[in-house]
């Protein structure tokens, strides 16, 4: 049993699933049919987007908790173990009830060779529907037309995050090929709600809208009224989406109060963003800043701090296919110090791949073959720097760094 426990984390972790990214329908449609299309009655909150869906399911997680709805969710990817991808009134799968889906799909369907994400939305919407559950929450993956999450045939609520240039090898090498793959889930009678949008993804929003006869809510970011579980001025927008979602679920009769709405916002969690981790007694902030979009909006939470000015340590490590010359034009400033590390079992940046870019100040850059080698620099400087430092990119290094400071902690 170890050795297949094994083998299904190997076929699931974060590289492979990167390398064998394949997007489209067919086959994961195949397979939801031969299943019998579980939850196929059940509404779903599709939430699409570059930036912010995490957060965005997080909320939406916490409110239909505090309103005890009996739901489920998939997002993706996990932090730490597969199994957190998948949970049902914010419990995650046990094993035991994942490897036996699993299982079930790899015995039966393999000839359809469907990607890891595919399988993992196969096992969820196969689980949800073993539970029962009433609502789903949907995290699409990378994409929305050719997204796994699509397959799934009642989805009358689009919600969606940010939208910016990301993973451009597959979806479109402009913000407008990118944002019409993911706005194609918008189908008749769709209620989409959004956040504000680059001016370009605003006006294709509204013309899908209008093409399929769809509806829009556009949302401003939350008042001061809300508190937030999850930290960062950025987070009053996907708050806001969150927000508008659960009012679309109450035209579809959910009947969700507003006691609830505040409760769940206030008691979100969501591991790995803007999270600050204490590391044998100092402080360092996590964020999976894996894009231009994401660095934006890190960069922006910075001038919150206090002494900013003074300059910030930051660990970083970028995945190889990322666009590293925005991330850091837009991460570093004047002062800064970069400890360059590569993300863990991914191609990634490197020292050598940078020296084109003459804005930065490579005396203030350090290489490390290990995040871990970072860390000890940082220990062994005069004194511990006066803001924190902050390790972010890849949320594979995030998890990483985390798994490795809980064990130091210990």
């Amino acid at each position: 049993m170890k050795n297949a426990n094994l083998k299904i984390l190997e076929s699931l972790s974060p590289k492979y699933e990167r390398d064998n990214i394949n997007l489209g329908l067919s086959r994961v449609k195949k397979v939801l049919q031969e299943l019998g299309f579980p939850c196929k009655n059940i509404p779903a909150i599709q939430i699409i987007g570059t930036n912010g869906k995490g957060s965005i399911a997080a909320y939406l997680e916490s409110i239909l908790f505090e309103a005890k709805k009996n739901f489920g969710v998939t997002t993706s990817p996990h932090l730490f173990d597969v199994c957190e991808r998948i949970r049902v009134n914010k419990k995650i799968i046990n094993k035991v009830d994942f490897e036996k889906i699993y299982n079930f799909i790899e015995k039966n369907y393999s000839t359809c060779k469907l990607t890891p994400f595919e399988k993992i939305i196969c096992c969820a919407l196969k689980f949800f529907d073993n539970e029962k559950v009433e609502l789903l929450i949907l995290e699409a993956g990378l994409g929305g037309r050719l997204d796994a999450t699509t397959a799934h045939k009642s989805r009358p609520i689009i919600a969606i995050g940010n939208i910016g240039l990301d993973h451009k090898e597959f979806l479109g090498d402009t913000i407008e090929k990118i944002a019409k793959e993911k706005l194609a889930v918008i189908e008749k009678d769709s209620i989409v709600i959004s956040c504000d949008q680059n001016s370009r993804v605003e006006k294709l929003i509204n013309k899908k809208v209008e093409e399929v006869g769809a509806e829009i809510i556009w949302k401003d970011s939350i008042s001061n009224n809300y508190q937030l579980g999850l930290k960062g001025v950025f987070q009053k927008q996907n708050a806001s989406v969150a927000i508008g979602a659960i009012q679309a679920l109450n035209k579809l009769g959910f009947k969700i109060k507003e006691k609830y709405i505040f409760e769940g916002l206030k008691n979100t969690t969501w591991n790995g963003r803007l999270e600050i981790i204490n590391f044998l007694n100092k402080k360092i902030l996590v964020d999976c800043a894996h894009n231009y979009p994401a660095a934006k909006a890190l960069s922006n939470e910075r001038c919150n701090w206090e002494n900013e000015e003074e300059g910030i340590y930051w660990i970083l490590g970028v995945q190889r296919q990322k666009d590293m010359y925005a991330i850091l034009k837009t991460l570093l400033k004047k002062n800064d110090h970069l400890l360059l590390v590569p993300v863990p079992n991914q191609p990634s940046w490197k020292l050598k791949d940078l020296y084109q870019i003459k804005e930065i100040n490579f005396q203030n850059i350090i290489e490390f073959d290990k995040f871990e080698f970072a860390i000890d620099y940082l220990f062994a400087l005069k004194k511990w720097p006066p803001n924190h430092p902050v390790l972010t990119g890849s949320i594979f290094l995030v998890a990483e760094f985390i798994k490795f400071a809980n064990k130091q902690n210990c």
